[in-house]
């Protein structure tokens, strides 16, 4: 209890006391009426008194209404600030575990990096080191491409010489043998005319084999500018050329539609009709030679194609079949010098273009080769 209420309970008392002797003494008659006054005056003091207390005891009931209201309402923003504090600590914890994460993952990244800066600095290394052998093996193939280019050009004209030269000898021994042959034929016995027809016979082969590296070494020489031309022209004039080779095995022959190419137009003569020679020699005994000419476009290139249903020829002899004097059948069988299809890889690789095979044995091969369009 403090003072106040202390203060209030001893007026209480008082007027209490105060109110029994007021009642006491209106019974005494013969009570003076100035002690009646004094203690009327006291009454009213002590009741004015009672109701200030009153008064002061309804504010101190409202103000502290108040703030049991205010501390009511701090104790709530106090238990939310606490809850926001305890979510705000497991955010920070989860922060900062997510930047020991981010840190350890950091530490890797920058080993990695690193290391792959180190493995960068090999790899240039490596780059200089492969270059400057690039470079030097580039000088040491245009001083080999060079010296192959001068080689080439010395032994084509050594090709060209040889055979130019050694015709006229040949001819003079040729001339002289069958001239030895008509003389003395009936005079000599079996066995001599039989090596005089040797010599002869030989003397023609060599004839026509150094033909025909004569022409293969013209390829380069000799050859003509690249003018436009028509290649179905090229195939009938061909056709009239061989028309007695073609006549004679009752050969059939068929010419698509062929386009106009920029070429040496007697070198395409000469592969055209070193194909088509082919097909016909190499016919099948039971069939009689067909051969078909096409041309398609693939790209920016014209692929010709010459087909025939001939003997065929083993796709593992591919490469030997172009390669100079190389033959796969004997000379009685298929006479030849075994130079045609190197003749022809030479004029298509002059026309920067390829050639090629697809064949069947004992069905028919395709020649195939690419001009420029």
């Amino acid at each position: 209890m403090d003072i106040q209420d202390k203060s209030r309970k001893e007026l209480q008392n008082e007027l209490t006391e105060l109110q029994r002797e007021f009642n006491y003494l209106s019974v005494i008659k013969d009570i003076d009426t100035a002690k009646r006054i004094q203690l009327e005056q006291e009454l009213a003091i002590a009741l004015q008194e009672i109701a200030f207390q009153n008064e002061e005891k309804g504010k101190r009931a409202a103000e502290l209404i108040i703030a049991d209201l205010k501390l009511k309402f701090e104790t709530e923003e106090k238990s939310k600030r606490a809850a926001e504090l305890v979510i705000a600590n497991i955010e920070l914890v989860f922060q900062n575990e997510e930047k020991a994460k981010r840190a350890a993952e950091l530490i890797i990244a920058n080993k990695e990096l690193a290391f792959q800066n180190e493995e960068k600095a090999k790899r240039a290394a490596e780059l200089i080191i492969a270059n400057k052998e690039l470079a030097y093996q580039n000088e040491e193939k245009e001083k080999r491409a060079k010296e192959l280019e001068n080689a080439n050009k010395d032994l084509e004209q050594f090709a060209y010489v040889a055979s130019h030269d050694l015709q006229e000898p040949l001819r003079m021994i040729s001339s002289f043998i069958q001239l030895l042959e008509r003389k003395y034929k009936d005079k000599l016995d079996q066995d001599a005319n039989e090596y005089i027809h040797f010599v002869v016979d030989g003397a023609a082969r060599m004839q026509q084999l150094l033909i025909n590296l004569l022409d293969f070494s013209r390829i380069s020489t000799h050859a003509k500018p690249f003018v436009q031309v028509n290649t179905k022209t090229i195939v009938g004039q061909v056709v009239s050329i061989l028309h007695q080779l073609i006549t004679a095995n009752n050969a059939l022959l068929d010419c698509d539609d062929l386009p106009l190419v920029i070429a040496d137009e007697s070198q395409i003569m000469r592969v055209f009709q070193n194909l088509i020679e082919n097909a016909i020699k190499f016919k099948r005994k039971t069939e009689l030679p067909k051969i078909h000419i096409s041309c398609t476009k693939q790209d920016n290139m014209y692929r010709f194609s010459v087909a025939d249903n001939g003997i065929g020829i083993e796709m593992q002899y591919h490469d030997k079949v172009f390669s100079v004097f190389q033959r796969l059948h004997s000379a009685k069988d298929y006479p030849g010098t075994g130079i045609g299809l190197s003749i022809c890889k030479r004029i298509v690789e002059r026309h920067e273009g390829t050639i090629w095979f697809e064949s069947v044995v004992n069905e028919g091969t395709t020649f195939y080769f690419t001009i420029p369009e």
